[in-house]
Protein backbone atom coordinates (compact mmCIF):
# COMPACT_ATOMS: atom_id res chain seq x y z
CA UNK A 1 0.00 0.00 0.00
CA UNK A 2 1.32 3.19 -0.79
CA UNK A 3 0.89 6.66 1.68
CA UNK A 4 0.65 10.13 0.81
CA UNK A 5 3.87 11.94 1.30
CA UNK A 6 3.85 14.58 3.91
CA UNK A 7 2.88 18.58 2.10
CA UNK A 8 4.04 21.79 3.79
CA UNK A 9 2.18 23.52 5.87
CA UNK A 10 1.92 26.76 4.34
CA UNK A 11 -0.43 27.11 1.45
CA UNK A 12 -2.05 30.26 -0.67
CA UNK A 13 -4.22 30.01 -3.29
CA UNK A 14 -4.55 33.01 -6.30
CA UNK A 15 -8.28 34.09 -5.68
CA UNK A 16 -11.13 33.66 -8.97
CA UNK A 17 -12.15 35.69 -11.32
CA UNK A 18 -15.41 37.58 -10.21
CA UNK A 19 -13.74 37.30 -6.27
CA UNK A 20 -12.63 40.84 -6.67
CA UNK A 21 -16.27 42.15 -7.06
CA UNK A 22 -17.04 40.83 -3.33
CA UNK A 23 -17.11 43.22 -0.56
CA UNK A 24 -13.46 43.57 0.41
CA UNK A 25 -15.14 43.33 4.16
CA UNK A 26 -17.20 40.01 3.43
CA UNK A 27 -13.56 38.88 1.82
CA UNK A 28 -11.71 39.89 4.98
CA UNK A 29 -14.64 37.91 6.76
CA UNK A 30 -13.68 34.78 4.68
CA UNK A 31 -10.10 34.47 4.84
CA UNK A 32 -10.35 34.58 8.71
CA UNK A 33 -12.79 32.13 8.50
CA UNK A 34 -10.59 29.78 6.45
CA UNK A 35 -7.23 30.75 8.69
CA UNK A 36 -9.21 29.78 11.76
CA UNK A 37 -10.21 26.60 9.77
CA UNK A 38 -6.90 25.93 8.56
CA UNK A 39 -5.71 26.20 12.10
CA UNK A 40 -8.27 24.76 14.46
CA UNK A 41 -10.69 22.19 12.30
CA UNK A 42 -14.38 23.75 11.77
CA UNK A 43 -16.26 22.47 14.52
CA UNK A 44 -13.66 24.14 17.11
CA UNK A 45 -14.46 27.28 15.42
CA UNK A 46 -16.75 30.41 16.88
CA UNK A 47 -18.04 33.28 14.98
CA UNK A 48 -16.07 35.36 18.00
CA UNK A 49 -12.80 33.98 16.70
CA UNK A 50 -13.53 34.54 13.03
CA UNK A 51 -14.12 38.30 14.01
CA UNK A 52 -11.11 38.42 15.80
CA UNK A 53 -9.25 37.10 13.36
CA UNK A 54 -10.51 39.21 10.76
CA UNK A 55 -10.42 42.51 13.35
CA UNK A 56 -13.83 43.01 13.43
CA UNK A 57 -16.90 42.94 15.85
CA UNK A 58 -18.75 40.13 16.21
CA UNK A 59 -22.05 42.06 15.02
CA UNK A 60 -20.06 42.97 11.66
CA UNK A 61 -19.66 39.70 10.67
CA UNK A 62 -23.23 38.55 11.91
CA UNK A 63 -24.59 41.28 9.51
CA UNK A 64 -22.91 39.89 6.43
CA UNK A 65 -23.47 35.93 7.82
CA UNK A 66 -26.40 35.39 10.49
CA UNK A 67 -24.94 31.75 11.24
CA UNK A 68 -21.50 29.89 11.59
CA UNK A 69 -23.30 27.60 8.73
CA UNK A 70 -23.76 30.40 6.18
CA UNK A 71 -19.94 31.64 7.01
CA UNK A 72 -18.75 27.25 6.85
CA UNK A 73 -20.79 27.24 2.90
CA UNK A 74 -19.30 30.44 1.88
CA UNK A 75 -15.83 30.38 2.92
CA UNK A 76 -15.73 26.49 1.99
CA UNK A 77 -17.18 27.61 -1.62
CA UNK A 78 -15.04 30.41 -1.95
CA UNK A 79 -11.95 27.90 -1.04
CA UNK A 80 -13.05 25.60 -3.55
CA UNK A 81 -13.33 28.34 -6.09
CA UNK A 82 -9.91 29.01 -5.37
CA UNK A 83 -8.95 25.64 -5.86
CA UNK A 84 -10.56 25.57 -9.62
CA UNK A 85 -9.14 28.93 -10.50
CA UNK A 86 -5.79 27.55 -10.15
CA UNK A 87 -6.64 24.12 -12.08
CA UNK A 88 -8.20 26.26 -14.56
CA UNK A 89 -4.67 28.17 -15.29
CA UNK A 90 -2.91 24.83 -15.58
CA UNK A 91 -5.28 23.58 -18.15
CA UNK A 92 -5.48 26.44 -20.05
CA UNK A 93 -2.73 25.47 -22.60
CA UNK A 94 -4.40 22.12 -23.44
CA UNK A 95 -6.93 21.94 -26.74
CA UNK A 96 -7.06 17.94 -26.25
CA UNK A 97 -9.90 16.63 -23.70
CA UNK A 98 -7.83 13.94 -22.82
CA UNK A 99 -5.07 16.07 -21.86
CA UNK A 100 -7.05 18.41 -20.36
CA UNK A 101 -8.82 15.81 -18.19
CA UNK A 102 -5.68 14.63 -17.01
CA UNK A 103 -4.00 17.57 -16.28
CA UNK A 104 -6.70 18.84 -14.86
CA UNK A 105 -7.51 15.75 -12.72
CA UNK A 106 -3.62 15.81 -11.60
CA UNK A 107 -3.26 19.45 -10.90
CA UNK A 108 -6.69 19.38 -8.61
CA UNK A 109 -5.09 16.04 -6.30
CA UNK A 110 -1.67 17.78 -6.09
CA UNK A 111 -3.94 20.95 -5.04
CA UNK A 112 -6.47 19.47 -2.81
CA UNK A 113 -3.48 17.36 -0.95
CA UNK A 114 -1.20 19.85 -0.01
CA UNK A 115 -3.93 21.88 2.10
CA UNK A 116 -4.32 21.22 5.62
CA UNK A 117 -7.78 22.42 4.88
CA UNK A 118 -8.75 19.35 3.00
CA UNK A 119 -8.26 17.41 5.98
CA UNK A 120 -10.17 19.94 8.25
CA UNK A 121 -13.63 19.17 5.50
CA UNK A 122 -13.16 15.69 5.63
CA UNK A 123 -12.41 14.74 9.17
CA UNK A 124 -14.49 17.45 10.84
CA UNK A 125 -17.74 16.74 12.85
CA UNK A 126 -20.94 18.87 12.67
CA UNK A 127 -23.55 17.58 15.22
CA UNK A 128 -22.19 14.27 15.56
CA UNK A 129 -22.85 13.88 11.61
CA UNK A 130 -19.27 13.94 9.22
CA UNK A 131 -18.69 17.28 7.82
CA UNK A 132 -17.87 16.10 4.59
CA UNK A 133 -21.30 14.35 4.74
CA UNK A 134 -23.75 17.40 5.59
CA UNK A 135 -21.94 19.31 2.67
CA UNK A 136 -19.87 17.46 0.61
CA UNK A 137 -22.91 17.67 -1.94
CA UNK A 138 -23.15 20.99 -2.46
CA UNK A 139 -19.09 21.17 -2.98
CA UNK A 140 -19.30 18.01 -5.05
CA UNK A 141 -21.75 19.65 -7.65
CA UNK A 142 -19.21 22.78 -7.70
CA UNK A 143 -16.74 20.31 -8.77
CA UNK A 144 -18.86 18.42 -11.33
CA UNK A 145 -20.01 21.78 -12.66
CA UNK A 146 -16.66 22.82 -13.75
CA UNK A 147 -15.02 19.98 -14.51
CA UNK A 148 -17.69 19.11 -16.84
CA UNK A 149 -17.35 22.49 -18.23
CA UNK A 150 -13.83 22.69 -18.82
CA UNK A 151 -13.96 19.35 -20.66
CA UNK A 152 -16.26 20.87 -23.31
CA UNK A 153 -13.53 23.68 -24.14
CA UNK A 154 -11.31 21.24 -25.41
CA UNK A 155 -11.19 19.85 -29.19
CA UNK A 156 -12.76 16.17 -30.21
CA UNK A 157 -14.46 15.21 -27.72
CA UNK A 158 -16.21 12.78 -29.71
CA UNK A 159 -16.79 9.93 -27.64
CA UNK A 160 -16.53 11.50 -24.24
CA UNK A 161 -19.62 12.58 -21.64
CA UNK A 162 -18.08 15.63 -19.79
CA UNK A 163 -21.07 15.21 -17.31
CA UNK A 164 -20.02 11.74 -17.12
CA UNK A 165 -15.87 12.07 -16.89
CA UNK A 166 -16.49 15.30 -14.29
CA UNK A 167 -18.64 13.02 -12.10
CA UNK A 168 -15.82 10.15 -11.80
CA UNK A 169 -13.59 12.81 -11.64
CA UNK A 170 -15.10 14.45 -8.43
CA UNK A 171 -15.95 11.61 -6.60
CA UNK A 172 -12.32 10.03 -7.19
CA UNK A 173 -10.70 12.59 -5.99
CA UNK A 174 -13.08 12.78 -3.13
CA UNK A 175 -12.50 9.11 -2.38
CA UNK A 176 -8.41 9.24 -2.94
CA UNK A 177 -8.36 12.26 -0.48
CA UNK A 178 -10.34 10.69 2.00
CA UNK A 179 -8.98 7.53 1.87
CA UNK A 180 -5.67 8.40 0.30
CA UNK A 181 -3.88 4.50 0.52
CA UNK A 182 -4.03 2.66 -3.28
CA UNK A 183 -2.62 -0.31 -4.63
CA UNK A 184 -2.03 3.01 -7.85
CA UNK A 185 0.80 4.91 -7.70
CA UNK A 186 -0.38 8.74 -7.20
CA UNK A 187 2.40 10.22 -5.34
CA UNK A 188 3.34 12.42 -8.41
CA UNK A 189 1.74 14.58 -10.80
CA UNK A 190 2.67 12.20 -13.91
CA UNK A 191 1.10 8.93 -11.78
CA UNK A 192 -1.58 11.25 -11.30
CA UNK A 193 -2.21 11.98 -15.10
CA UNK A 194 -1.27 8.03 -16.02
CA UNK A 195 -4.19 7.41 -13.64
CA UNK A 196 -6.39 9.62 -15.67
CA UNK A 197 -6.05 8.69 -18.90
CA UNK A 198 -6.04 5.17 -18.21
CA UNK A 199 -8.85 4.37 -15.60
CA UNK A 200 -10.73 7.94 -15.41
CA UNK A 201 -11.82 8.63 -19.43
CA UNK A 202 -12.35 4.99 -20.26
CA UNK A 203 -14.46 4.66 -17.67
CA UNK A 204 -16.59 7.38 -19.07
CA UNK A 205 -16.56 6.93 -23.17
CA UNK A 206 -19.37 5.91 -24.83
Amino acid sequence: MRSTPQQPAAFALAPPAGESETDPQVLRIIDAALAEFREHGIDRVRMEHIARRAGLHRATVYRAFPSKDSVVTTALTTWLGRVLSEVSAAVAQHTDVRDRAAEGFAIALRTLRADPLTNRVLLADEGGRPFVITYGATLLATARTYFADQLRQAEDIEGIDPEAAAEVAARLSLTLLLIPDSVFPLDTDDQARTFARTHLLPATQG
